[in-house]
């Protein structure tokens, strides 16, 4: 059962971005018909401000810059001993939140972020550390992670997304079993259910293992927020844009391998601000399904 549970944090990637249903964060809003059912949705907070950069050299060593749509950010590092991330690259990230006001972006750890344009197609990046830590590099626009716009797209990335319950369902000799599992989401409870069940999971998650958000951004970048975990980042990209379909894979994009694969559908229920997202796959010799109610 290779990293089983790194598809887990995938699916449950995955889920967010398929079912991305709405944001009380802006008064723009659009209408988005799948699986039968209208509803309205509101536009990202940040849409006009978000940008994916990649940076020059510089002494903190920072290699990217995402300030995505709803308000998150990521930054990673290059580091000579990095932890094994899921793409198994020289990278450590950092993710939290960020606000914006007169050309400044603020993060929640007081980094004071300004970007103007230089020339060409190269941008002017200034970074400032409360403790008076200052950087100024230069940096070229992300365009490797392109993603489809629409209103599909704005959707999904319009805020973090919750898992409010989620239903684990598994085949095996066609026997099917189910378990359902109540918000915030604990890792360390689903693989103990995968194992009671299918087999040992090489992947370990403390207790405290909770996923507290997933962020998605429309340059193709989603990162999965824990407690008592280090963020994980990886890319998608949609399949079939209208019908909330994707593939999506660890970061980044040249190393990265997809670990779990299988169909996903998405349905707005109840209202804008619940989905319902059914993922899936098979596992070694077993199919898996996820259904998730997210909001």
């Amino acid at each position: 059962m290779k990293k089983i549970m790194m598809m887990v944090a995938l699916v449950a990637t995955a889920l967010f971005t398929v079912t991305a249903c709405g944001s009380d964060d802006d008064n723009n809003s659009s209408s988005s018909s799948n699986s039968g059912t209208t509803v309205t949705l509101t536009a990202p907070p940040y849409k006009n401000v978000a940008t994916a950069l990649t940076l020059a050299n510089n002494t903190e060593n920072i290699r990217d810059l995402r300030l995505m749509e709803s308000g998150g950010y990521m930054l990673s590092r290059e580091v000579a001993a990095a932890r094994a991330t899921r793409a198994g690259g020289g990278k450590t990230f950092e993710f939290g939140k960020f606000t914006y006001s007169g050309g400044v972006f603020t993060l929640d750890n007081g980094m004071k972020i300004t970007i103007a344009a230089g020339s060409g197609s190269t941008y002017n990046v200034k970074m400032e550390w409360q403790n008076g830590t200052t950087i100024e590099t230069t940096a070229v626009a992300d365009l490797s992670a392109a993603v489809t716009a629409g209103t599909q797209t704005d959707n999904l990335c319009s805020r973090p997304w919750n898992i409010e319950t989620m239903r684990v369902m598994g085949t095996y000799n066609g026997v099917t079993l189910a378990k359902d599992f109540n918000g915030p989401i604990n890792l360390a409870s689903i693989k103990k259910w995968y194992e009671d069940n299918y087999g040992k999971l090489k992947d370990q998650f403390d207790e405290n293992c909770v996923i507290k958000g997933i962020y998605f951004d429309s340059k193709g970048l989603f990162a999965i927020n824990y407690e008592n975990r280090d963020s994980d980042v990886g890319v998608w990209r949609w399949t079939s844009m209208n019908n909330g379909e994707l593939n999506y894979s660890w970061y980044e994009p040249a190393t990265a391998i997809s670990l779990f694969t299988g169909a996903a559908a998405v349905e707005f229920t109840q209202s804008p601000e619940k989905c319902k997202l059914t993922l899936k796959g098979k596992v070694d010799t077993t199919n898996l399904e996820f259904v998730f109610t997210m909001k």
